[in-house]
């Protein structure tokens, strides 16, 4: 299990060179009279560069230190969640119910406006695939639908069975709250 970096005891160098609290320079000396200096201060001698030539150490809080890192960790992971695209599907045929259309159009500008992307899917099966300009035409009227709220990312395409198109919104994630 990973303990962090060396401190105090721990330090197994003769030689360090060390960093008073404020990151102020104080040279190269002995372990033992850094850890005198520390002690002095309480606060911990903590070895910061172990593969320099003498190894940085420096003077500081170390617990005060693990906290502000571990802060500083989780908002950084707060903020990649918050930008994170998700691609959300729909799925209709190419014969869609007037009313069926409209309940997939009014999702679709749901997850564009909450910044997330939309997969639009149209299935043909058997002697449907006769009617694929029909579910070509259905896209382009589901485009101009959907209106500003997103734009075409990657216009209809057949992939087996199934026509497909990704919208993207035009407002980026993070900006349309």
């Amino acid at each position: 299990m990973d303990r962090g970096p060396m401190r105090n005891e721990d330090i197994e160098f003769d030689e360090l060179r060390v960093l008073d609290e404020d990151k102020e320079m104080l040279g190269v000396m002995s372990t033992d009279e850094a850890l005198e200096l520390a002690a002095e201060k309480e606060l911990d001698l903590v070895v910061m560069s172990p593969d320099a030539e003498p190894p940085l150490a420096r003077i500081m809080n170390y617990s005060k230190y693990k906290y502000e890192k571990e802060k500083k960790d989780r908002e950084a992971r707060k903020k990649a969640a918050a930008v994170r695209v998700d691609i959300k599907e729909l799925k209709m045929r190419y014969n869609i119910d007037t009313h069926d259309y409209g309940v997939r159009l009014r999702a679709a500008q749901k997850f564009l406006e909450g910044g997330d992307k939309v997969k639009v899917i149209c299935q043909f099966r058997g002697r449907e695939n006769d009617f694929r300009e029909i579910g070509r035409e259905m896209f382009a009227r589901f485009v101009e639908d959907v209106g500003e709220v997103g734009s075409l990312e990657s216009k209809p395409s057949m992939e087996g069975n199934s026509m497909t198109m990704l919208l993207a919104p035009t407002v980026a994630k993070g900006d349309s709250k």
